[in-house]
């Protein structure tokens, strides 16, 4: 079974609708066992299995309720949690990003590594697709974060509305 994070056409969606209380889809058909029910992952994400053409496939939460708001947008894009709350599917706390927006919310990123051939800590911060700008060598590792911080501030800025 896939999870499919792509395209979903009107025959997935027309399974589901929005609940309005609690802020995530509800499964309005459907055979099979098991499929009315929303299974967690131990991501944080909640999937639903969902059967077209015999077919078996798991799709997400988030996606299926953007998409029930927006079923013309771009399926290329990504659904960001804008509070960053994997299980908070309530359409407001929901946007379409590009694959490069959605990396702008991980925290795990220090940003800087120990450059053995300076004996320093080298400080980078993506910009583009594959681009990688230079923020300078730093004696500590605390001035290579702050100086890929400052950086975040500037180029890893999602507007309102994206």
């Amino acid at each position: 079974m896939s999870i499919n994070s792509r395209h979903i056409g009107l025959d997935v969606l027309d399974q589901f609708k929005y609940d309005e209380v609690n802020g995530g889809v509800m499964r309005v058909s459907g055979k099979g066992k098991g499929n009315g029910i929303p299974k967690p992952s131990g991501r944080g994400y909640t999937y639903y299995k969902v059967a077209v053409d015999s077919v078996q496939s798991m799709y997400k939460a988030h996606r299926l309720v953007y998409l029930l708001h927006n079923p013309d947008m771009d399926q290329s894009l990504q659904i960001d949690h804008i509070n960053g709350i994997r299980n908070d599917n309530r359409i407001e706390n929901l946007r379409a990003v590009t694959h490069q927006q959605n990396h702008f919310n991980r925290a795990d990123v220090r940003g800087f590594y120990w450059a053995p051939h300076m004996q320093k800590f080298h400080a980078r911060i993506g910009v583009g697709v594959k681009q990688q700008l230079h923020l300078g060598y730093h004696e500590t590792m605390l001035d290579a974060r702050a100086a890929y911080l400052r950086a975040k501030k500037i180029y890893h800025i999602m507007e309102e509305g994206i």
